[in-house]
């Protein structure tokens, strides 16, 4: 154990998700590896500290993400009822966030629950093992985050919830946000759209403040953390160059991109911002498309510009809905 300071916390998360790569990589958990290395990250850069009652609602949470995934795999033939479900399923979720009670269990169910049926859509995919490696992601997620919370200690921190909203803002903002979360996933149902996870996780992350404004300002940090994870994972490949499949080399890569983000985030302050975002695309990059048969350029070049079209509309659509919302009642939202 480390001297408490407040750096370890960037330590915390750069030698977290790093470790979680590692473990991906080294048992050739590459069709999965974004589990391995984006639940660390989740875990450490979103959750000051770990409680007992704070794992019990992650556990739940993902537990409650992967029984959607089996309700898919029955029900996925019935188009309008899956997506009735996915919607009840936002919107009870939403709620639970707006009224602030187990906001660390509706956050990480609607984050993962969204992950989770993006790659359910895909043809090839075997739900048992999914889930297998999805669940086993998450308690390695887990001992990580408690051994790197013990490894480098920081002075506790208070959970930092949302202020309390009104009944009606509860209502208009859940509503809101459950049915552009329900829009995304037709979307990626509907549209050949398996490479692009960044981008429906992205179209998921910024509702989490569910305010029109919180979008707004959420969209443009997630576009611009995703823009400046790109750019590294790029410069990344151009150093190593034909070195880029060496993993010592790469994990020494993956770890420097994650420090740097890791005390940019400790510098922006704690939440999903800019560098928030960077970190969740590089853990993207590097756990699901750093693979022999795949380019790493191509991959963040793609991140760029199907996160940018997938923010816009987003964007675009919740304008849309609260204009619509504004017009009928003259409470702000």
């Amino acid at each position: 154990m480390f001297a408490s300071t407040p750096f370890n916390k960037v330590l915390r998360l750069a030698f977290g998700a790093s470790l979680g790569l590692l473990l991906a990589k080294l048992t050739n958990s590459d069709q999965w590896g974004v589990f391995f290395t984006i639940s660390p990250v989740l875990l450490l850069g979103l959750i000051p500290r770990l409680t007992p009652f704070v794992v019990l609602q992650y556990l739940t949470a993902n537990l409650l993400a992967g029984a959607m995934v089996l309700l898919y795999s029955w029900l996925g033939a019935l188009s309008l009822v899956m997506t009735l479900l996915v919607f009840v399923y936002f919107l009870w979720l939403f709620r639970l966030m707006a009224k602030g009670a187990l906001f660390v269990f509706a956050a990480i169910a609607i984050i993962n629950g969204s992950i989770f049926l993006h790659f359910a859509s895909y043809p090839s995919m075997d739900p048992g093992q999914m889930l297998g490696n999805a669940l086993l992601a998450v308690l390695l997620a887990l001992l990580i985050a408690s051994s790197m919370i013990w490894l480098f200690p920081v002075s506790e921190q208070p959970m930092q919830l949302p202020p309390a909203k009104t009944a009606f803002e509860q209502q208009q903002q859940s509503l809101v946000a459950a049915s552009l979360a329900t829009l995304s996933f037709v979307t990626f149902q509907l549209l050949d759209l398996q490479d692009s996870l960044s981008a429906q996780a992205s179209s998921i992350l910024i509702l989490l403040p569910m305010s029109f404004t919180g979008i707004v300002q959420a969209g443009i940090k997630r576009a611009s953390g995703v823009l400046l994870g790109s750019a590294y994972a790029i410069v990344a490949q151009l150093v190593l160059y034909d070195n880029y499949q060496h993993l010592p080399l790469t994990m020494l890569a993956f770890f420097f991109g994650m420090l740097i983000f890791a005390r940019a985030q400790q510098l922006e302050g704690p939440g999903s911002g800019v560098a928030f975002g960077g970190m969740t695309t590089m853990a993207i990059i590097f756990g699901q498309y750093l693979k022999p048969d795949q380019d790493l350029m191509y991959s963040a070049l793609y991140r760029i510009s199907s996160v940018g079209v997938a923010v816009v509309f987003t964007l675009l659509l919740a304008t849309v809905l609260y204009l619509q919302l504004e017009r009928k009642s003259p409470v702000s939202c």
